[in-house]
Formats: structure tokens, sequence, C-alpha cells
């Protein structure tokens, strides 16, 4: 890009109006939100469960299927309420970043399928492993055994995938 493209686009960066939001004040409205939500709906969340995107998907899906059918299928107890929106507001808040950031792309996977089968086996190995990589991290700080068990089985996974895309690129 010429020197006289990077001065418009700055110009043009000055002249939007817009708000400016760190990660520190998100974190802290996002916080304080969710504080606000727990004390409205009386959620009382189990251990470690705060942040857990297998769970918290999981939960939703049984909530949905159980408010509009008559099934009985399990939730947590955080969801007996409401459902848990994390996965829906990561989605959302990521679509937005990308979106006002000027980086969103579609794109079609090459095997959608594949994609697809590699999805459900991430998200049911998460949940036989009682949660995701950020819950098995909060569980073996809590001093669970099960926690340090997926813990010390997932930084395993990484080792040996990472050996293995490694050999493949160099094929």
């Amino acid at each position: 890009m010429s020197d006289a493209g990077r001065g418009r686009a700055v110009q043009e960066e000055r002249r939007r109006p817009g708000l400016r939001v760190s990660g520190i004040q998100a974190g802290v409205v996002m916080a304080l939100a969710a504080v606000a939500a727990g004390e409205f709906f009386e959620v009382r969340p189990p251990d470690a469960y705060g942040i857990c995107m297998a769970c918290h998907g999981r939960d939703l899906l049984d909530w949905l299927v159980n408010n509009w059918s008559s099934a009985r299928w399990p939730v947590s107890q955080a969801s007996l309420v409401f459902p848990l929106l994390t996965t829906v507001g990561v989605l959302i808040g990521g679509f937005t970043a990308a979106v006002l950031s000027g980086e969103f792309r579609w794109h079609r996977a090459r095997k959608p399928l594949k994609s697809f089968a590699y999805g459900v086996l991430v998200m049911n190995f998460a949940l036989l492993a009682a949660g995701c990589a950020t819950r098995l991290l909060l569980r073996t700080a809590a001093g669970d055994l099960l926690g340090l068990a997926g813990f010390a089985a997932m930084v395993v996974g990484v080792i040996l995938a990472t050996y293995w895309l490694r050999w493949r690129a160099l094929r």
C-alpha cells in the first residue's frame, strides 16, 4: 500500500465514530453481567463449571429438547431455570469481532462431512473427560484427580498430534 493509501486509511479510521472497548473493560462488564444474572436467576453452578464450552453446549441442547418436548434429559444444576448461553455468546462475540475488524470471510470446508465428524468426536471426548480444556485446568487446580488425568491426557495428545502434523508436513 502506498503512503497516500495508508494516510487515507488512517484519516478514515479517525473519522469513523465508534465505541472503543479494551479487553479488560469487556471482561469486567461480562463478569458483572454474569454475577447479576446468577443472582437474578439464583443460579449456583457446580465447581469448575463457569466457562466449559462442551458442557454448556450439551446443557443448552438438553434444556431446549426438554422444554420443546416431554423429554427428561438431565441438565446441570446451573441450567435448570434458564440455559447457559456461553456457546451462543462466544459465537455472536466472535462473529461481531470479526465483522467489526474487517476479518470476517466465508469459506467452505473441503470435506464438510469429515469436519463434522471430527467436531462430534471432539465434543464427545471433551464430555467424557468431564469437560473442555478450561474446565480440566480448573478441576486440576482444585486438586481433582480426574481433572489431573484429563489434563495429562490432553498434554500427551497435543504432543503426539504435533509430531504427527510435523511428520505429515515433511512427507
